[in-house]
């Protein structure tokens, strides 16, 4: 029993490495491609959209601020969906609608 819990682990372990070793590594591509792949990473892993995530705000911290403005906001290409940017998934605790309780 103690064999097949330490297998299992040695396998659930090498399975989240090697997704961790596959993301892709977007300091090899310019800022105008990640530019144009913002918004278009929705079906990508975890691991890709937080790679990507992370490359972008680092470069958005080195841009000076004429360049900055000119990558700020919602990418062109974005579904406008109404998931992703800006929206959540509702499961905050806001404020809601006044359906709740009432004085």
């Amino acid at each position: 029993m103690k064999g097949k819990k330490l297998l299992m682990g040695l396998f659930a372990g090498c399975l989240l490495w090697s997704g961790a070793a596959l993301a892709v590594d977007f300091s090899q591509y310019s800022t105008e491609e990640l530019a144009k792949m913002r918004g278009t990473l929705r079906e990508a892993s975890p691991e890709e959209r937080e790679a990507f995530r992370q490359e972008w705000q680092k470069r958005m911290r080195e841009m000076s601020p004429e360049e900055r403005q000119r990558y700020a906001g919602p990418p062109a290409n974005a579904p406008r969906d109404g998931k992703g940017y800006k929206y959540g998934q509702g499961r905050g605790k806001g404020k809601g609608h006044g359906r709740g309780c009432r004085r």
